[in-house]
């Protein structure tokens, strides 16, 4: 596959520190990083989130709503890595600075999507759950 694995040097100014010099498909981006979110893992990252903040009955709406967002997030996620793959695999060089403008975007898409939801959870917490939502919440490639 292009670019897997392979650092960017030489691939253009400024890419290789851009991505960290591990390219594309280095943590965090399309490769293993972002599949880490997915099925068991996704939820077994949701029951510790939910049991980290202790989230109560009253809570319980604004958390399956959060939690509904963040399953969305990961279907689309999911089959954005799919199509990315099978474009670095057969595509042209245009149609792979085409998947990944779309990819990108997809990406910005679903994070604004997530924000809502976030921002309802975040306002229904105690001051103390929002201490350990601050640390918990909003990072990584997944933004869970």
């Amino acid at each position: 596959m292009p670019m897997m694995g392979r650092s960017m040097q030489g691939m253009g100014p400024g890419m290789d520190g851009m991505m960290g010099g591990r390219g594309m498909m280095g943590p965090g981006m399309m490769g293993g990083g972002m599949m880490m979110g997915y099925g068991p893992m996704m939820e077994g990252r949701l029951a510790y989130l939910k049991a980290e903040l202790a989230i109560t009955d009253a809570q319980a709406s604004v958390w399956d709503g959060y939690v509904s967002a963040v399953k969305a997030r990961g279907t689309t996620m999911q089959g954005l890595h799919t199509s990315m793959m099978q474009v670095m695999q057969s595509g042209t060089a245009v149609a792979r600075l085409q998947a990944h403008t779309q990819a990108m975007q997809s990406m910005v898409d679903s994070m604004k999507a997530l924000l809502p939801p976030t921002e309802a959870l975040y306002a229904a917490l105690s001051d103390e759950q929002k201490k350990k939502a601050d640390v918990l919440l909003g990072g990584g490639c997944c933004m869970m």
